[in-house]
């Protein structure tokens, strides 16, 4: 199969494109099936509708912006219509929700359209992504797939929350940064800010790049700084700015204390940061929280929503159909691409002058500039982490394996074995079972 495919790549060099466009038709079929799933019976209301995992805080911070009151006993049912009840995040997100649901409606495809959009934009930019570090259209094509069928992805990509907002950004971002267009890749970090802060991390990966092509010796441009500087400025500018704007179409109010946040955005952004330093384990993780370093063996997965009808959970009797919506991270993909990482780093480390090195650099960058931050506030301030945190991680893993498989190639039984084995995974964690 493998031979067969490389003959069919020297004879259509457009292949890569028509199968990515096939995955991505297919990622959002996948994602936008049963979209209103699961539901109470006779579902015939919003609120029959079951919010999924963190949509009880951004579906219903967004009703209250659209000026309905969230259901009772829901977050945020008493505070005041048309403010934003979620300040611990900026209101880019919750906005875009609310102006779908004054636009289509109370209800899922409102709730979830954005996730749908983002989540094919992210692949597409997977693909840019790799191109833009010198990967070529096959590499590039494998990490688009295997983004599609990672199971954060899957889950991330259907249901209204903010990671897979902040997950499009930062890919985009870093490719337009690494096609030379630093202000543009700036002004994209600075609206993916707007959606959640963790988007800063690509600023940190973007650092970690020109800090590898100075390293490397083949290969030193100038302007590394200035590049820096332009992306740094413009995200900043553009954060700020919108963030004022966001501040006066929804001003973020604390339910806490009752009040708004005052401060403009930079008062704003403090609470922000006050809020996340709070959330904190210092005797060690509980509930569905989990250390960072657990993540890369996929340690305590995280059950989304469970709806077994023939045994319902408390709250959940008469909802239909049978859903599994698991937050677990590929193991197949997992398997391949810890390894690349090694691999990837070992050969920049080596400063050996092979093809692919800027992908390599691109994917150890990524990982260390996303993954280690989460490790260090977890080590020294005790902060409370989840193992979907590693949605924004996982284009670094991505990279990686899309670096290692030509390599791979080589055992064409192995890695045919290895690809079902990605596809299957897909399959079974998949959180509709009517599929």
């Amino acid at each position: 199969m493998i031979r067969r495919m490389q003959s069919l790549a020297a004879r259509y060099p457009s292949l890569p494109l028509v199968l990515l466009a096939a995955v991505c038709v297919l990622s959002l079929a996948a994602r936008l099936a049963w979209l209103g799933a699961p539901c109470h019976s006779p579902c015939r209301t919003a609120s029959d509708h079951v919010l999924i995992f963190d949509e009880r805080y951004y579906v219903n911070a967004a009703r209250v912006i659209a000026g309905i009151r969230p259901p009772a006993g829901d977050p945020y049912a008493t505070s005041p219509l048309g403010v934003d009840p979620n300040a611990e995040h900026p209101q880019l997100v919750k906005l875009i929700i609310a102006g779908s649901i004054e636009l289509l409606g109370d209800g899922p495809l409102a709730w979830r359209l954005g996730s749908l959009i983002m989540g094919t934009l992210a692949i597409i930019g997977m693909f840019a992504l790799v191109r833009a570090a010198g990967g070529g259209r096959w590499p590039a094509f494998a990490a688009a797939a295997l983004m599609a069928a990672d199971n954060l992805m899957i889950v991330h990509g259907r249901i209204g929350t903010l990671d897979i907002y902040a997950l499009a950004a930062m890919v985009w971002g870093a490719a337009l940064y690494l096609r030379g267009r630093p202000l543009l890749a700036g002004i994209v970090l600075g609206v993916g800010l707007c959606a959640k802060l963790v988007v800063a991390y690509a600023l940190i990966v973007l650092v970690l790049i020109e800090l590898l092509r100075w390293f490397s010796v083949r290969r030193r441009p100038a302007g590394g700084i200035r590049r820096l500087a332009a992306c740094w400025t413009a995200a900043a500018g553009v954060f700020v700015g919108l963030l004022a704007v966001l501040d006066r179409i929804a001003a973020p109010y604390d339910p806490s204390t009752g009040r708004t946040v005052g401060g403009g955005p930079l008062g704003h952004l403090g609470h922000m940061i006050s809020y996340a330093a709070q959330q904190t384990s210092p005797h060690g993780p509980r509930g569905i929280a989990s250390y960072p370093w657990g993540w890369l063996v996929d340690y305590k997965p995280i059950v989304y929503l469970n709806v077994n009808p023939a045994r319902p959970a408390p709250g959940l009797y008469h909802v239909h159909p049978t859903v599994h919506f698991l937050g677990l991270i590929s193991p197949p993909i997992l398997l391949l691409a810890l390894p690349a990482l090694v691999l990837a780093g070992r050969s920049i480390f080596a400063r050996r002058t092979e093809p692919g090195g800027e992908l390599a650099a691109l994917a150890v960058s990524w990982f260390a500039g996303t993954y280690v931050p989460f490790v260090l506030l977890s080590l020294f301030w005790s902060r409370t982490s989840y193992l979907y945190y590693m949605v924004i991680v996982m284009p670094g893993m991505y990279a990686a394996a899309a670096w290692l498989l030509p390599r791979l190639c080589r055992w064409p039984r192995l890695t045919a074995v290895w690809i079902a084995c990605v596809v299957a995974a897909a399959v079974i964690a998949y959180p509709l079972t009517p599929l």
